[in-house]
């Protein structure tokens, strides 16, 4: 008398192990296809989507798209200006530009396990019992 094994069949093993692989393949394909970098937006394609009569909110879509921050002089900005740039794409431009600056110096500042600031950070103000409590 044989006593029936248990055990699946390894041809049913071996195809779901396929299929799995075959779904992970899918999906780490899926998440590189999105990965690509555009290129950011140059100072003179701004000017010429303007002279081309692009909506504001087209060439802010696109900048926001590309990431695209440019450091922009004040004399940079008048001749903007003059050449068309509406004052809303010029607004973004600088804000972009201040946006990222902030976020460069926060990260510089930032501390790994304290927050903000180094040591104790905005811990500071709380004087509990040792050990948390000291006063410095």
């Amino acid at each position: 008398m044989t006593i029936p094994s248990r055990r699946r069949n390894p041809p049913e093993n071996s195809r779901r192990a396929r299929c799995a692989a075959a779904f992970m393949l899918c999906i780490g394909l899926a998440s590189c296809a999105g990965m690509q970098r555009k290129e950011p937006i140059s100072l003179e394609q701004v000017i010429q989507m303007s002279k081309a009569q692009t909506p504001p909110a087209d060439i802010i879509a696109q900048l926001t798209q590309t990431r695209t921050v440019l450091q922009i002089s004040g004399s940079q900005f008048a001749k903007l200006r003059e050449q068309g740039v509406d004052d809303a794409v010029l607004d973004h431009l600088q804000k972009s530009f201040v946006d990222s600056v902030e976020m460069e110096a926060r990260l510089r500042t930032q501390s790994l396990y304290w927050g903000y600031g180094g040591w104790g950070g905005h811990y500071r103000p709380f004087y509990g019992p040792w050990p948390y409590g000291y006063r410095w």
